[in-house]
């Protein structure tokens, strides 16, 4: 790993012990887009967290309180950051592999997709977490940050906004 993604991980609050944590942070930018954390994001958060991220104890130190307390727009714009720098390390095996960052993005969709009302609802997905999707998409360099629920919408819009001249959301140009 390279000193200063080294340095800038240090910043954050990881080690070698612990940087896989990093990957839960696109799924808590998410949960915190609309300003609040609810449980069921918690819940979901934390399973992904068990099935699919293996970390010690100072990372699960770490996720907490991101869970607990929001953290800033720098840390997370710097954490995604350091999570895409950490797929392009060219030295030997990638600590993150590209295709682990189109994972993350589909689960911070879920994470959108979850409310204590529905559990997996596309039209769930509220503005502000819209816009964190898309941000995460940027940031990671993966996919164009389109939910299901932006797709539904254009869907539900049909020809009459195509024919008006507004392409589909979804097209990738």
């Amino acid at each position: 790993m390279e000193q200063y993604l080294v340095d800038s991980l240090g910043k954050l609050g990881f080690n070698p012990g612990n940087y896989r944590v990093l990957m839960l942070l696109p799924l808590v930018y998410v949960a915190w887009a609309d300003g609040k954390m609810e449980d069921v994001e918690i819940e979901r958060i934390d399973a992904i967290a068990k099935e699919r991220f293996f970390t010690d104890a100072s990372g699960l130190e770490i996720l907490d309180s991101w869970l607990a307390e929001r953290p800033t727009e720098d840390y997370f714009r710097k954490g995604l950051e350091d999570l895409f720098l950490l797929a392009q390390t060219e030295q030997g095996e990638p600590l993150v592999h590209a295709e682990e960052l189109h994972e993350l993005l589909s689960h911070a969709e879920a994470i959108a997709r979850a409310t204590a009302h529905a559990y997996d609802d596309p039209r769930a997905v509220t503005k502000e977490e819209e816009v964190a999707l898309a941000d995460i998409a940027k940031l990671l360099r993966v996919d164009n940050g389109t939910s299901w629920r932006r797709l539904l919408d254009d869907l539900d819009a049909g020809p009459a906004s195509i024919q008006a001249g507004r392409a589909p959301r979804s097209r990738r140009g």
